[in-house]
């Protein structure tokens, strides 16, 4: 199972963070070896999680399979959806 994002100083999730996290859990030891591995560009991975470029929706499914994630976790750490839960929402 994976973990919860990161959050930044402002409450909002740390992507990059998130990102390294799961490198690390999946047990790559750098980005470039991820890269390599799945076909990903360095260049776009580092863009999509430092939320410089949005990750394009026909992507979303390779990723979430590289990542081992859904695609609503990889949606919510990219920012694309609020991570709280219906209970945390102000009627």
């Amino acid at each position: 199972m994976s973990e919860l994002p990161v959050t930044d100083a402002n409450g909002g999730i740390d992507s990059w963070q998130w990102f390294q996290n799961r490198l690390t859990h999946l047990g790559h030891a750098s980005m470039n070896e991820f890269a390599k591995k799945h076909g990903f560009p360095k260049s776009s991975l580092s863009r999509y999680f430092h939320r410089e470029r949005q990750l394009p929706s026909g992507k979303i499914s390779a990723f979430c399979e590289a990542l081992e994630v859904s695609p609503q976790e990889l949606l919510q750490a990219l920012g694309a959806l609020d991570w709280r839960g219906p209970e945390d929402a102000s009627y």
